[in-house]
């Protein structure tokens, strides 16, 4: 049987190619987003990662601000993360925290909290949430940055959270 070269075939053929390819492009670019919660001004930034959701809890209720007593503590929440590596059944994650104040100053700067502690197996894992602690050297009535950085180190996966927090005097 011989092939027929037409120029409609051709012309068919041709399209059909270019979608093909614009198909296989998209899947090798891994899901990334940003969502900002306008209550807080929580920023989460993703790639690879996709959290259905982020949130600032205090004494278990998700706030809907940024002042926090000096000397409490509070969650950054993100819940339902899908995207992980999965090796042997088991993910690896990792959490990085930084805080520091308005002047650029940085108080603390946490490469790894889950190091040496970071595999996990991949059902267990449906959120990640970083504790952050506040107190001495930050002072009433100031601003600090609170950056909460959670790697995926079996893949190339990352959710950041970024929020602005008050230091306040215990209401």
């Amino acid at each position: 049987m011989k092939a027929i070269s037409t120029p409609t075939a051709r012309f068919i053929s041709l399209p059909l190619i270019v979608f093909t390819l614009l198909i296989n492009s998209c899947n090798s670019i891994p899901p990334s987003g940003i969502n900002k919660d306008l209550n807080t001004g929580l920023v989460t930034t993703y790639t690879g990662l996709v959290p259905s959701g982020t949130k600032v809890i205090m004494n278990d209720q998700v706030l809907n601000h940024t002042d926090i007593p000096l000397g409490e503590s509070f969650v950054i929440l993100n819940e339902k993360v899908k995207g992980f590596t999965i090796k042997d059944g088991k993910v690896s994650v990792g959490c990085a925290l930084t805080i520091s104040d308005k002047s650029g100053k940085v108080l603390l700067a946490e490469p790894d909290l889950f190091k040496e502690k970071d595999i996990f197996d991949k059902d267990s894992l449906d959120y990640l949430r970083c504790t952050v602690n506040t107190g001495k050297p930050m002072e009433w009535e100031q601003n600090y940055d609170v950056t909460v950085v959670f790697t995926d180190k079996y893949g190339n996966g990352k959710i950041e959270n970024k929020v602005t927090i008050r230091a306040i005097d215990i209401p």
